[in-house]
């Protein structure tokens, strides 16, 4: 079987670093190369230059040039950069993997529409644990119901990351809301400081905690007055998010268009 041949945008990013390695010694996949935002001081530098990738592959700025010889791009930027590598991806018809976070639904929808031309498979979380974990949420929620059980979602990340809550907590809120039949947007609490009232039956509160060098830790509480339903994930490290990635990778490199999530993985 030929190998999938995987270019990687923020090859120079923590998650693009860890993906990298990982391509290089997996049988199944080829890199073919990564680049990094114009300005990155490491363009046009070698990989085993500037990190301990065991890779002589130059950074590169120029994302069109990976897209064209990639059966598959993974990203894991911001926002900004993946809407434009979603753009790029459509128009070369080249498979996308998206792990950013902190999109919006503007954004998300934009991906959408791409997806129309590509297979695109984004996921706020690449683990196949925290994708089995938005189902029981949900399932849960719908079976404690709102007048008896408030849910409390709360967070611990690396003292990196940037977008708060995650993208997880919010992924996890939603289908937590799909569970009761309602919309996010309408229940959730991100900050009780500034709104001094008793909490409301049917709330999803979130809170945030950043520190260290966590790779990610999800609790989903359920709480009523005699009892307490808690479901958690804790990782360990950041493999996991790279390996959910590389089996994204071999999915929709097989595809020809389409939107999917880390549910399409799942065995049903």
């Amino acid at each position: 079987m030929a190998k999938i041949k995987v270019g990687i945008a923020g090859c120079l990013g923590r998650m693009g670093q860890e993906l990298t390695k990982q391509i290089l010694v997996d049988k199944n996949f080829l890199f073919v190369g990564g680049y990094e935002y114009k300005s990155h001081p490491k363009i046009g530098k070698k990989l085993n230059e500037v990190s301990d990738i065991n890779s002589d592959h130059l950074v590169t700025s120029n994302a069109t040039s990976i897209f064209k010889i990639a059966d598959v791009v993974i990203d894991f930027t911001t926002p900004q950069s993946t809407l434009k590598n979603a753009k790029i991806a459509s128009t070369l018809k080249t498979a996308l993997v998206i792990g950013t976070t902190g999109m919006n639904n503007s954004q998300k929808n934009k991906i959408r529409d791409f997806a129309k031309k590509t297979p695109i498979l984004m996921s706020s979380n690449m683990s196949i644990g925290v994708n089995l974990l938005f189902n029981l949420v949900k399932q849960a929620s719908a079976s404690l119901g709102g007048t008896e059980y408030d849910i409390e979602i709360a967070e611990t990340h690396h003292k990196h990351k940037v977008d708060a809550p995650s993208g997880t907590a919010l992924s996890l809120g939603d289908y937590a809301a799909q569970g009761r039949k309602t919309k996010l947007d309408k229940v959730k609490i991100l900050d009780r400081t500034k709104s001094l009232r008793k909490r409301k039956d049917g709330d999803i509160g979130f809170s945030v905690t950043r520190g260290g060098e966590i790779a990610g830790e999800h609790i989903v509480s359920f709480i009523s007055k005699n009892d307490r339903v808690d479901i958690v994930h804790k990782a360990n490290d950041r493999s996991i998010f790279v390996s959910g990635a590389l089996k994204a990778a071999m999915f929709v490199s097989k595809k020809k268009s389409g939107f999917f999530d880390m549910s399409s993985l799942i065995k049903k």
